[in-house]
């Protein structure tokens, strides 16, 4: 009898410190910070969260801390997220990463690789056989401050076509519904790139036909707050350029068309230099 009574108290004491235990622990991981990655809003919420899934996961494993991807409904309103000191790793376009840089003091790591493209295409059945068709009807972009945008409203300018005098600019929100609008008849002309070719459904890609391959536009920036001490830099730095050459980076590169991360120099930040007049216009409340 005492040594069943025993038993139960010493029971009773191990479920008392496990149930210690699951609170601390509990606790602790209410504590841990959690890490956020900012995603630039070219996709919907689903795709991006998709897309971003092995490099959330890579890092969450690096780290050994949850991490979360986060974006916002537009372009301004996620450079705004930028500035604001909203995400511990930022994903951003060359000329959002130049101006958070030159004015706020943002520090860069890394760069995407290989650059993006702009590319005017057109849909097979209603062609398009020069700038000059475009006068009078609709041009689908992602985002005015889309660099890739900029870029072919730049080229349209130098072959006498102003937007929203000669033609009208129709924003969406994806590469895929951009190229939807031109699929069925809104749109003459869509402003996409090689990365958003492969996000569209390959009903709508097989329709399309490249009119022009207008530019080379620098990829997208990894960025750090301008807080972010030396050695924090140097292990972020080190873990995104390592992250091309681990499974979920093999994984992440296969879904987005890019070949690898590079570091980045002064030199390659100032490409995003040419853009940052018009960014800043746009920017304006």
């Amino acid at each position: 009898m005492v040594g069943g009574i025993r038993s139960i108290r010493l029971a009773r004491a191990a479920l008392f410190v496990l149930a210690a235990l699951f609170v601390l622990a509990g606790r602790a991981a209410a504590e841990t910070p959690v890490f956020t990655l900012g995603v630039l809003p070219i996709h919907s919420t689903r795709v991006l969260v998709e897309r971003y899934e092995p490099m959330r996961l890579y890092l969450e494993k690096a780290l050994k801390r949850p991490v979360r991807v986060e974006s916002a409904p537009d372009f301004a309103r996620y450079h705004a997220r930028v500035l604001r000191g909203d995400f511990d790793l930022t994903i951003t376009p060359a000329h959002f990463a130049r101006l958070a840089q030159k004015e706020a003091g943002f520090q860069p790591i890394a760069q995407f690789a290989p650059d993006h493209d702009t590319l005017l295409v057109y849909n097979a059945d209603r062609p398009l056989t020069s700038p000059a068709d475009l006068r009078g009807k609709q041009l689908a972009v992602i985002d005015r401050l889309a660099i890739t945008v900029m870029a072919a409203l730049v080229y349209l300018e130098e072959h006498g076509l102003e937007a929203d005098r000669d033609y009208r600019v129709r924003e969406h929100r994806t590469h895929a519904s951009a190229a939807h609008s031109l699929v069925t008849g809104l749109s003459a002309a869509a402003v996409t790139t090689s990365q958003g070719l492969l996000q569209m459904p390959a009903e709508v890609r097989d329709r399309l036909i490249l009119h022009k391959h207008i530019a080379d536009i620098p990829a997208f920036v990894f960025l750090l707050k301008p807080d972010a001490d030396k050695a924090e830099v140097a292990r972020l730095r080190a873990l995104v350029l390592a992250f091309p050459g681990e499974m979920e980076g093999i994984d992440f590169l296969g879904r987005t068309g890019y070949s690898g991360i590079r570091p980045v120099n002064e030199t390659s930040m100032k490409r995003g230099d040419p853009y940052l007049k018009e960014t800043r216009k746009l920017l304006k409340p």
